[in-house]
């Protein structure tokens, strides 16, 4: 959390920098300072843009900026790993971990996206894409090429559905059910800001959500309320949730 302070108080720092007609470039954000900055720029009403390379990106690069901006102001490169699909088994983790070992710190690295012909694609900062291109040569003890590529890439988004029965709409009963937690977990998470509702951190357990709000429990992965309606005899709710994979 001490790590997010500091941040918070970077991107306060900005403020007097945009409102004077400066811009400012951040780098690949994950959920919870992506929340930091739309809390911020909303409560002083500076302009922000945002993009990540890849189509419903995770991870994105902020622009703080007084004036309009274009995608090639991200300096964003997406490259797509080629390799032998036969015989090579590859997997985020391998990639990120790969990537992490050159050196390269987290916040250069935006989503790592697989398509269903197992072709691999990630983001990076223009800043850092020529050193990436120099240096990352192999995964899992097999050679690699990186092809930049111009076309746009898309990251799908495919959930995993159950059926649930729940007292209420409630957030930390929303959890509970989505992650198994149990309910004191779930009011833990919650008081220590690991929560948020579709990019926002929510501090209050009896928040309702509601359909089709996406969830996520830091570390935990993300879960979406897919539908809900209907009750049981004993009146308790219908609620479809989906877990990202």
């Amino acid at each position: 959390m001490e790590e997010l302070e500091l941040f918070k108080k970077k991107i306060i720092s900005y403020i007097d920098k945009v409102l004077d007609g400066g811009v400012v470039l951040l780098p690949f954000l994950d959920e919870a300072k992506v929340s930091i900055v739309e809390e911020v720029i909303n409560k002083n009403r500076i302009n922000a843009y945002k993009y990540g390379g890849i189509i419903n990106s995770d991870r994105v690069r902020y622009i703080l900026s007084p004036y309009e901006v274009l995608e090639s102001d991200f300096k964003i490169i997406v490259y797509k790993i080629k390799y032998n699909k036969k015989f090579i088994n590859i997997n985020h983790r391998h990639v990120l971990g790969n990537l992490m070992a050159l050196g390269i710190k987290r916040e250069c690295i935006g989503d790592i996206v697989f398509n269903d012909n197992l072709d691999i694609f990630f983001a990076c900062t223009k800043e850092i894409s020529s050193f990436i291109k120099e240096e990352f040569k192999s995964l899992n003890q097999a050679s690699i090429e990186l092809e930049e590529i111009a076309y746009k890439v898309e990251n799908i988004i495919k959930y995993d559905e159950k059926l649930c029965f729940l007292a209420s709409l409630r957030l930390d009963v929303i959890i509970s059910s989505a992650y198994s937690f149990s309910r004191s977990e779930a009011l833990e998470y919650i008081k220590n800001g690991l929560v948020y509702i579709n990019h926002i951190n929510i501090l209050n357990p009896s928040h309702i959500v509601k359909e089709l709000d996406e969830i996520s429990v830091r570390h935990k992965g993300r879960v979406k309320v897919m539908s809900t309606g209907g009750e049981t005899k004993s009146g308790r709710l219908k609620v479809i949730l989906g877990k990202r994979i």
